[in-house]
């Protein structure tokens, strides 16, 4: 009903409806009655439920109601909610958490948050949350999200995150980005043949911020040369 009432009834019946969802019992319930609230909320009382999402225990209700709060959110709040999200154990919570959060975080807090998403284990909760950290990540911090990317075992998540990262490393200026390059082939050298294709596509849009179509070509060449010592 809130959305269609005179302003101050509006108010008085948001509150009255954050009163009621705090007191539900039911961690579950209380929860998705928090998410669906959310959006409607004023700024004052968004603190609320920022202090009730993190009390809840379960993972996956936690980072339901923070992505919900995510958009909302005022700027005083989001290091407490990026606090609430790093707390979260469950790796694949953490990352839903996380990528919700990461548009509205300001540098110094994405940095933070790119540090948690290097913390997760699960190379899959990882590269999700490296994919989804990408394009709100400021220049300076794309070489750090290139190595944590880089470390990614399993080719298939390698990949996901490295596209994602990719385009924005191709925006980076030659200057900036041929030192970046250079530090990354011995780590390319390393990988075994599905790995390195994997990888060599992925960074694509790389290789023509690098060199344009011939660069991109050239690398083709190299590849089929070089494939027929795999043979």
């Amino acid at each position: 009903l809130a959305p269609h009432l005179p302003e101050g009834l509006r108010e008085q019946a948001l509150s009255e409806a954050l009163d009621v969802a705090l007191r539900i019992r039911d961690e579950d319930a209380r929860a998705r009655a928090l998410a669906v609230l959310a959006p409607h909320l004023p700024p004052d009382l968004l603190a609320e439920v920022l202090d009730a999402a993190r009390s809840i225990r379960d993972a996956d209700d936690r980072a339901r109601v923070l992505a919900s709060l995510a958009p909302h959110l005022p700027p005083n709040l989001l290091a407490q909610a990026l606090d609430a999200a790093r707390s979260i154990e469950r790796k694949a919570a953490r990352a839903e958490a996380l990528a919700a959060l990461a548009p509205h975080l300001p540098p110094d807090l994405l940095a933070q948050a790119l540090d948690a998403a290097r913390r997760i284990w699960d190379e899959s909760a990882r590269a999700r949350a490296l994919a989804d950290l990408a394009p709100h990540l400021p220049p300076e911090l794309l070489s750090e999200a290139l190595e944590v990317t880089l470390g990614i075992r399993d080719a298939r998540y390698r990949a996901e995150a490295l596209s994602a990262l990719a385009s924005r490393l191709a925006e980076l200026p030659p200057e900036r980005l041929y030192p970046l390059w250079a530090e990354t082939l011995p780590l390319l050298a390393r990988r075994t043949r599905p790995q390195l294709l994997a990888d060599l596509g992925a960074l694509a849009p790389l290789i023509h911020a690098l060199g344009g179509r011939e660069a991109v070509a050239e690398t083709a060449r190299a590849i089929q040369d070089v494939g027929r010592w795999w043979g």
